[in-house]
């Protein structure tokens, strides 16, 4: 993998997850068994350590220092905002100031020590309380889906103006191919009221769009900016090096745990018996919206997105999809045009 591609990279090192294995193996309790055993938390592999997610929320990243000398020793890093402890909602928020210090107790107001059986709970009450709700149909979407194997999926790099470039998208999941072979497929999340399905914007150059000619709906656009992403040859290949380490590390971090049970899909494409591929085409997962919009303004704003070559799967709650076989169907639909 070139420099320039760095960005892309994905996956524990050995060291990293014999460390993480350390833990598990421990006869004592521990953060990271915890973690193993929290039907709350997903964990996503990134490059060389792990973000832990409560409804789209990154509560904790769990890196590696020097605690021996090979670099394996797991280290959390969390947002200080999570260490609020959660009955403060129920408390009288205000402090008494006697115009010198301040009546307070740091210990009552935030964790600052990790208690078993108690502070991880604390950390993911807390989280929950910034979850909005189209992050929080994600954690859904893939808390029943095994065949996830990321999420909130960032491929950014610093351009030449200093900018970041390239994408961010939601949820990847894994689903079959054609025999001895499975796919990786990316998707974009939106509530139905999301104003990316119904504002417009400009579309990358060189794209059609619906009228006005320069102008489209502004989902048309980044859903067309993350495929040309996508389908460059050099990241495809990237990916699909970094996605089989991903699942390599998913399988690792299964055995720790029973809590932790990964899909059959995975731990073949972790095991090198199919071979994966990406799929060229983004889908646009749409919920949170009722009956009537589903019938109404949903089904014609679906035709219109298909008219434009994006392919969507539409369920008015978040719990209700079954991501790989939604999008399984969703491809028998488009057999014969772009699939």
């Amino acid at each position: 993998m070139t420099s320039e591609l760095n960005f892309l990279k994905r996956g524990l090192s050995s060291l990293q997850i014999a460390g993480l294995k350390t833990l598990a193996g421990s006869p004592d309790d521990n953060w990271w068994k915890e973690v193993l055993e929290s039907k709350d938390l997903l964990l996503a592999v990134r490059n060389g350590y792990l973000n832990a997610y409560v409804k789209g929320q990154s509560v904790f990243k769990i890196a590696f220092g020097r605690g021996g000398s090979d670099g394996s020793q797991p280290r959390l890093a969390i947002h200080y905002k999570y260490l609020v402890k959660p009955e403060l909602e129920k408390k009288d928020p205000y402090v008494s100031f006697d115009g010198k210090a301040f009546d307070l107790d740091p210990k009552t107001i935030v964790n600052t020590e990790y208690e078993t059986k108690l502070t991880l709970t604390q950390l993911v009450t807390t989280a929950k309380r910034f979850a909005g709700p189209e992050k929080s149909g994600v954690h859904k979407i893939a808390r029943k889906e095994p065949k996830v194997v990321d999420l909130e999926i960032a491929f950014t790099k610093a351009g030449e103006n200093g900018d970041l470039s390239a994408p961010r998208m939601d949820i990847v999941v894994l689903v079959p191919g054609k025999p001895g072979g499975a796919e990786l497929v990316f998707c974009e999340a939106k509530c139905a009221d999301n104003r990316e399905l119904w504002d417009l914007e400009k579309l990358p150059k060189g794209k059609k769009s619906l009228p006005p000619p320069d102008r489209s709906i502004a989902v048309i656009a980044q859903i067309s900016k993350y495929e040309q992403f996508i389908q460059a040859k050099e990241i495809q290949e990237s990916l699909i090096e970094g996605y089989v380490r991903v699942c390599r590390n998913l399988v690792e971090i299964s055995g720790q745990s029973p809590a932790r049970p990964v899909d059959d899909l995975v731990r073949q494409v972790a095991e090198g018996k199919v071979e994966l591929k990406i799929h060229p085409h983004v889908f646009l997962l749409i919920y949170d919206f009722g009956e009537d919009e589903k019938e109404g303004r949903i089904k014609t704003k679906r035709a219109e997105l298909k008219k434009e070559g994006i392919r969507t799967v539409a369920k008015g709650e978040p719990g209700q999809f079954q991501l790989a076989n939604d999008v399984l169907r969703e491809m028998k639909k488009w057999t014969g045009s772009n699939d």
